[in-house]
Protein backbone atom coordinates (compact mmCIF):
# COMPACT_ATOMS: atom_id res chain seq x y z
CA UNK A 1 0.00 0.00 0.00
CA UNK A 2 1.34 3.70 -0.50
CA UNK A 3 1.49 6.22 1.74
CA UNK A 4 0.50 9.54 0.47
CA UNK A 5 3.33 11.94 2.02
CA UNK A 6 1.75 15.26 3.85
CA UNK A 7 3.29 18.71 3.03
CA UNK A 8 2.94 21.54 5.26
CA UNK A 9 0.77 24.81 4.61
CA UNK A 10 0.04 28.14 5.58
CA UNK A 11 -2.69 30.58 4.91
CA UNK A 12 -1.33 33.98 5.16
CA UNK A 13 -2.06 37.80 4.52
CA UNK A 14 0.70 39.37 2.94
CA UNK A 15 1.84 43.15 2.60
CA UNK A 16 2.34 44.28 -1.04
CA UNK A 17 6.03 44.15 -2.00
CA UNK A 18 7.30 47.59 -0.66
CA UNK A 19 5.57 46.25 2.98
CA UNK A 20 7.50 42.85 2.27
CA UNK A 21 10.72 45.00 1.94
CA UNK A 22 9.72 47.03 4.66
CA UNK A 23 10.03 44.60 7.20
CA UNK A 24 12.82 42.78 5.42
CA UNK A 25 14.56 46.28 6.43
CA UNK A 26 13.59 46.09 9.96
CA UNK A 27 14.88 42.32 10.76
CA UNK A 28 17.84 43.49 8.57
CA UNK A 29 18.24 46.03 10.78
CA UNK A 30 17.58 43.42 13.96
CA UNK A 31 20.63 41.00 12.88
CA UNK A 32 23.11 43.93 12.26
CA UNK A 33 22.18 44.66 16.37
CA UNK A 34 21.79 40.92 17.99
CA UNK A 35 22.59 38.38 15.20
CA UNK A 36 21.02 35.42 13.91
CA UNK A 37 17.90 34.95 15.22
CA UNK A 38 14.19 32.75 14.49
CA UNK A 39 11.87 33.93 11.45
CA UNK A 40 15.21 36.45 10.21
CA UNK A 41 14.17 35.07 6.86
CA UNK A 42 10.21 35.05 6.60
CA UNK A 43 8.82 37.50 4.19
CA UNK A 44 6.27 39.58 6.25
CA UNK A 45 3.02 37.63 6.91
CA UNK A 46 0.13 37.23 9.13
CA UNK A 47 -0.75 33.62 9.81
CA UNK A 48 -4.15 32.80 9.24
CA UNK A 49 -4.03 28.95 9.97
CA UNK A 50 -1.28 26.25 9.55
CA UNK A 51 -1.98 22.70 8.29
CA UNK A 52 -0.57 19.50 6.91
CA UNK A 53 -2.18 17.79 4.00
CA UNK A 54 -1.31 15.47 1.28
CA UNK A 55 -1.52 17.15 -2.65
CA UNK A 56 -4.58 15.32 -3.57
CA UNK A 57 -6.32 17.00 -0.72
CA UNK A 58 -4.79 20.59 -0.81
CA UNK A 59 -7.21 21.29 -4.56
CA UNK A 60 -10.20 20.54 -2.76
CA UNK A 61 -8.86 23.08 -0.24
CA UNK A 62 -7.84 25.54 -2.62
CA UNK A 63 -11.24 25.55 -4.39
CA UNK A 64 -12.67 26.23 -0.79
CA UNK A 65 -10.41 28.80 -0.01
CA UNK A 66 -11.15 30.96 -3.47
CA UNK A 67 -15.01 30.36 -2.67
CA UNK A 68 -14.54 31.08 1.00
CA UNK A 69 -12.66 34.25 0.83
CA UNK A 70 -14.61 35.43 -2.37
CA UNK A 71 -17.35 36.95 -0.27
CA UNK A 72 -14.54 39.26 1.88
CA UNK A 73 -14.23 42.86 0.68
CA UNK A 74 -10.50 43.94 0.77
CA UNK A 75 -9.52 45.90 3.86
CA UNK A 76 -7.09 48.37 4.70
CA UNK A 77 -4.59 47.57 7.55
CA UNK A 78 -2.57 49.74 9.76
CA UNK A 79 0.30 48.34 12.03
CA UNK A 80 1.05 51.00 14.65
CA UNK A 81 4.63 50.03 16.35
CA UNK A 82 5.44 46.71 17.80
CA UNK A 83 4.86 44.42 20.83
CA UNK A 84 6.07 40.99 21.84
CA UNK A 85 4.99 38.01 23.35
CA UNK A 86 6.00 35.90 26.98
CA UNK A 87 7.61 33.23 24.27
CA UNK A 88 9.99 35.54 23.23
CA UNK A 89 8.51 36.98 19.87
CA UNK A 90 8.44 40.06 18.69
CA UNK A 91 6.53 41.85 16.12
CA UNK A 92 4.03 44.97 14.34
CA UNK A 93 0.88 44.92 16.03
CA UNK A 94 -2.19 46.03 14.53
CA UNK A 95 -4.10 49.20 15.68
CA UNK A 96 -7.36 48.30 17.53
CA UNK A 97 -9.66 48.89 14.24
CA UNK A 98 -7.60 47.13 12.49
CA UNK A 99 -7.09 43.80 15.25
CA UNK A 100 -10.68 43.79 15.83
CA UNK A 101 -10.89 43.21 11.47
CA UNK A 102 -8.52 41.14 11.21
CA UNK A 103 -9.65 38.70 14.45
CA UNK A 104 -13.06 39.27 12.33
CA UNK A 105 -11.76 38.30 9.05
CA UNK A 106 -9.82 35.17 10.64
CA UNK A 107 -12.27 33.63 12.33
CA UNK A 108 -14.93 33.80 9.52
CA UNK A 109 -11.86 31.85 7.43
CA UNK A 110 -10.91 29.40 9.95
CA UNK A 111 -14.43 28.47 10.55
CA UNK A 112 -15.90 28.24 7.08
CA UNK A 113 -12.70 26.26 6.00
CA UNK A 114 -13.18 23.70 8.95
CA UNK A 115 -9.83 22.02 7.81
CA UNK A 116 -8.80 18.97 10.20
CA UNK A 117 -5.67 19.44 12.26
CA UNK A 118 -5.29 22.78 11.47
CA UNK A 119 -3.30 25.64 13.72
CA UNK A 120 -5.78 28.50 13.37
CA UNK A 121 -3.92 31.75 14.77
CA UNK A 122 -6.07 33.91 17.39
CA UNK A 123 -4.13 36.82 17.75
CA UNK A 124 -3.30 38.97 14.25
CA UNK A 125 0.57 39.96 14.23
CA UNK A 126 3.23 40.09 12.03
CA UNK A 127 6.36 39.02 13.45
CA UNK A 128 9.85 40.18 13.32
CA UNK A 129 11.57 37.39 15.22
CA UNK A 130 10.90 34.55 17.69
CA UNK A 131 12.55 33.16 20.37
CA UNK A 132 14.54 36.06 21.18
CA UNK A 133 16.20 36.30 24.43
CA UNK A 134 14.76 38.60 26.88
CA UNK A 135 17.55 41.46 26.11
CA UNK A 136 17.19 41.17 22.61
CA UNK A 137 13.54 41.40 22.77
CA UNK A 138 13.86 44.72 24.86
CA UNK A 139 16.33 45.52 22.20
CA UNK A 140 13.55 45.52 19.29
CA UNK A 141 11.13 46.84 21.23
CA UNK A 142 13.30 50.20 21.34
CA UNK A 143 14.53 50.39 17.83
CA UNK A 144 10.89 49.61 16.42
CA UNK A 145 9.07 51.32 19.00
CA UNK A 146 7.64 53.92 16.29
CA UNK A 147 7.06 52.19 13.64
CA UNK A 148 4.56 51.97 11.14
CA UNK A 149 2.51 49.59 8.35
CA UNK A 150 -0.27 50.14 6.41
CA UNK A 151 -1.08 48.59 3.57
CA UNK A 152 -4.62 47.38 1.69
CA UNK A 153 -5.62 43.86 1.56
CA UNK A 154 -7.30 42.29 -1.10
CA UNK A 155 -6.25 38.35 -1.13
CA UNK A 156 -5.08 36.19 0.93
CA UNK A 157 -1.73 33.67 0.36
CA UNK A 158 -1.51 30.35 0.29
CA UNK A 159 1.99 29.24 1.18
CA UNK A 160 4.22 25.47 1.49
CA UNK A 161 6.54 24.93 3.50
CA UNK A 162 10.08 24.40 1.58
CA UNK A 163 12.04 21.92 4.16
CA UNK A 164 15.07 23.05 2.35
CA UNK A 165 14.85 26.60 2.89
CA UNK A 166 12.96 25.79 6.34
CA UNK A 167 10.39 28.29 5.60
CA UNK A 168 6.58 28.83 3.42
CA UNK A 169 7.13 29.76 -0.09
CA UNK A 170 4.35 31.40 -1.90
CA UNK A 171 2.46 28.21 -2.87
CA UNK A 172 -1.07 30.20 -5.06
CA UNK A 173 -1.69 34.08 -4.37
CA UNK A 174 -5.28 33.63 -6.42
CA UNK A 175 -7.66 33.94 -3.53
CA UNK A 176 -9.13 37.39 -4.24
CA UNK A 177 -11.45 39.22 -1.60
CA UNK A 178 -14.57 40.14 -4.59
CA UNK A 179 -17.42 41.33 -2.01
CA UNK A 180 -19.51 38.54 -3.74
CA UNK A 181 -22.93 38.17 -2.10
CA UNK A 182 -23.20 34.98 0.18
CA UNK A 183 -25.91 32.92 -1.70
CA UNK A 184 -29.10 32.31 0.57
CA UNK A 185 -29.09 29.07 2.60
CA UNK A 186 -31.99 27.32 1.10
CA UNK A 187 -34.99 27.22 3.37
CA UNK A 188 -36.10 23.99 4.47
CA UNK A 189 -39.51 22.81 3.76
CA UNK A 190 -42.18 20.10 4.40
CA UNK A 191 -44.00 20.32 1.63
Amino acid sequence: MMTLLEDKYSIAIMPLQNGIEFVAKLKNDLYSEIGWYNSRNSDAHITISEFVTHEDEVNRIINHLKEVVSYENPIHLNFDGVNSYANGAVFLAPDEQTKITLTSLMKRIQKNLDIKNSYNSKDPHMSIGRKLSEQNVKIALQMFADVKLDFDCANLVLRKFNPNKRQYEIFSEDFKFLGVEPKPNPQQSLF
